[in-house]
């Protein structure tokens, strides 16, 4: 059956949707629900999706934009900072995987030496995706295994790319495999040259005038244009369009519109390298898996082995990380990742792989990648059964780092959380000679911060353990600077679990105000001092004298900001903020028909209805609600403060008379 471009896309979306779901509630990774997505609905099972040019189109484009945000978090000075670790050992992984695989599958599977390069190739990849963001999940990506990962892996990204320039070569079945190398790496130089020269003329200036416009639609549409246009000159070329979109991005990324190219890319690269994944599952063939299950678990059973012992290996050696970690690093790194699908996927394609070796292996690589969140979940476990011994965990780890940087620390502050009024906050301390320990979970801040010799390190403040490694109970205090509720609450909870050291949360809306003050927190109202502040300097502008305005700024802080709790919300606001504040305002004018005319406002006593009576304005002329001892009249403008259900009760009691009460002589008789 034929299926247009609409059905195609519907049918990827709908199953991806159900099945992604499903593996994010038991916690596993969206890639793997992908696989499963297209290997369900694929021509070999369900048969939803059969292949076609649609799939393959949509799929290509998700590798392009992958290329592309590749590109812009290209960094040479990071590169050059971690080249012990990026070159050295990231080097040696791919070389001696390379080798390793390449010289098992032709000798085993006597696969050509084009074949055998290629398997070697996909088989030194490891999956950035699974790692990075469980890693990031555990805390461990500033441990030593972590640091290890993530340079190894970045490494693996930039040697995707020569393998972008070569495999087309090898696919094109010409006699002369050298020459069509030479020719093939001619063009690559050519082509970045091009792009540099475009780059440094034009680029700056175009988006520069871009940004101008302050159109984010305008900014969304030229990013995409410049990713295509890359990839299509790169085709163009004769080379894969994934390697133009890889320059075109490193080009950019030296831009100071990285981030906000990279912002705009994302959706359109999640989505569409999602259904790249999908396309990957439709070519495993159920059938022949099954058929050929014990294959497939003896090659599963020497990939992951030889992999992790030779990541191992490498980390101990050239690394010089101890046995531990070693074997860490080689747990997270042993499993197949995007790039070595993407590069079977192409090899099979051009018919470098026959589809007796394609299969094992695509089916050996997903049972591999379904298996890494295991192995990273319990790598230090893992690691240390190993060893015949037991290691410390990450947060163990995390924990005994931390302790170190507390020792000899008393009375000090902990800062929890080191963005900007963290860091201002170090800066008032150390102004005052009070010691501080601040804890963060940014690499990039935390290693810019520490290098400037401020005392921060990493760790997930809301993590009881790390906050007593910190010193909790030695403290004077603990300041948690965030501007997340959530993160804030759980940092209380943790901080109260085992301590009565002050904690003082900074609340950028007084909203949760009351759960922090029940949690036995203090709480700095960021949000209405800056109200306060605001004001305070208007008032100076405006020539009010120093001492009127303090002494207005004290009265107003002494009644805990009472005169700036509540505030009026237009209709669009309301559904939204009465969940959210819990005390308003509201304006009630009283016409000659209302029940309150004629009343005071002490007979009507809003106070038993929890409403405050704030103001009464009458004739322009506004007096406090406290102060009101006369009878209410036709056109006066009652304000009142309140919950929103409380309110309505008391609107109700003004305009219609209030639900009666049975007076004290009733009650008596």
């Amino acid at each position: 059956m034929h299926e247009g471009m609409l059905e195609t896309i519907l049918i990827l979306i709908a199953t991806a949707t159900a099945v992604v779901a499903a593996f994010r509630m038991l916690g596993l990774s969206a890639v793997l629900g992908y696989l499963v997505a297209g290997i369900l609905a694929g021509p070999h099972a369900l048969g939803w999706l059969p292949e076609s040019e649609n799939t393959q189109t949509l799929a290509e484009l998700g590798v392009i934009f992958l290329m592309f945000t590749i590109g812009l978090e290209f960094s040479l000075p990071r590169l050059m900072g971690s080249r012990r670790l990026v070159l050295g050992v990231g080097g040696l992984q791919v070389l001696f995987s390379l080798l390793v695989f390449g010289g098992l599958a032709w000798l085993l599977a006597d696969a050509g030496p084009e074949a055998a390069f290629v398997i070697g190739g996909a088989l030194a990849m490891s999956s950035t995706a699974i790692v990075l963001k469980q890693l990031e999940e555990q805390l461990e990506l500033n441990t030593r295994h972590g640091r290890v990962a993530v340079a190894v892996l970045l490494f693996q990204d930039l040697a995707a790319v020569p393998f972008l320039v070569i495999l087309p070569a090898l696919t094109g079945h010409t006699e002369s495999l050298g020459a069509t190398l030479a020719l093939a790496m001619g063009k690559a130089v050519v082509l970045f040259v091009l792009f540099v020269y475009a780059g440094r003329r034009l680029l700056n200036r175009t988006l520069r005038w871009v940004a101008g416009t302050r159109s984010l639609e305008l900014f969304m549409l030229t990013a995409l244009l410049l990713a295509l246009t890359a990839a299509w000159l790169s085709e163009l070329a004769g080379l894969s369009p994934a390697l133009g979109a890889f320059m075109a991005g490193m080009l950019l990324g030296e831009t100071v519109f990285r981030h906000q190219l990279e912002t705009d890319i994302r959706p359109f690269r999640d989505l569409l390298l999602g259904l790249f994944f999908i396309t990957i599952g439709m070519q495993l063939d159920v059938e022949v898996l099954w058929e050929g299950i014990g294959m497939v678990i003896a090659l599963l059973a020497l990939y992951l082995p030889l992999k992790l012992a030779l990541v191992a290996f490498i980390v101990r050696t050239v690394g010089g990380e101890p046995g531990q970690a070693s074997l860490q690093s080689g747990l997270v790194l042993a499993q197949a990742g995007e790039f070595g699908l993407l590069l079977l996927s192409m090899a099979a394609e051009g018919g470098l792989l026959a589809e007796a070796i394609y299969q094992p292996l695509l089916a050996t690589m997903i049972l591999s990648m379904a298996l890494a969140p295991v192995l990273v979940r319990y790598n230090d476990r893992l690691g240390s059964l190993l060893l015949g011994r037991r290691g410390l965990a990450g947060e163990e780890e995390l924990a005994q780092r931390i302790a170190e940087a507390a020792e000899g620390k008393s009375g000090h502050v902990i800062i929890c959380g080191f963005g900007r009024v963290g860091q201002n906050l170090a800066r008032i301390l150390e102004m005052q000679q009070i010691p501080y320990l601040a804890l963060d979970l940014d690499p990039e801040r935390l290693e810019q911060a520490a290098s400037a010799g401020t005392h921060v390190v990493f760790g997930d403040a809301s993590r009881p353990t790390l906050l007593m490694a910190a010193g909790l109970r030695e403290a004077r205090a603990v300041a948690v600077t965030f501007d997340d509720p959530e993160t804030e609450e759980r940092v209380v909870t943790a901080a109260r679990l085992h301590s009565e050291t002050p904690v003082l949360v900074r609340l950028v809306e007084d909203r949760h105000e009351h759960q922090f003050l029940k949690a036995g927190a203090e709480v700095f109202p960021e949000g209405l001092e800056s109200s306060l502040l605001y004001a305070a300097q208007l008032l100076l502008l405006l020539g009010v004298a120093h001492s009127v305005v303090e002494r207005l700024l004290t009265q107003i802080r002494a009644t805990d900001y009472q005169e700036l709790r509540t505030f009026f919300h237009d209709t669009a606001e309301a559904a939204e903020e009465a969940e959210n504040y819990h005390i308003q305002k509201r304006a009630v004018t009283l016409s000659d028909r209302d029940h309150a005319v004629g009343r005071t406002p002490q007979s009507l006593d809003l106070d038993s209805l929890g409403v405050r009576l704030v103001d009464v304005l009458r004739g322009g002329v506004r007096v406090p609600g406290n102060l009101l001892d006369t009878h209410l009249r036709e056109g006066d403008v009652v304000v009142l403060a309140g919950t929103p259900e409380a309110l309505d009760q008391a609107e109700q009691c003004l305009l219609e008379g209030c639900a009666r009460r049975p007076s004290a002589e009733a009650l008596a008789g």
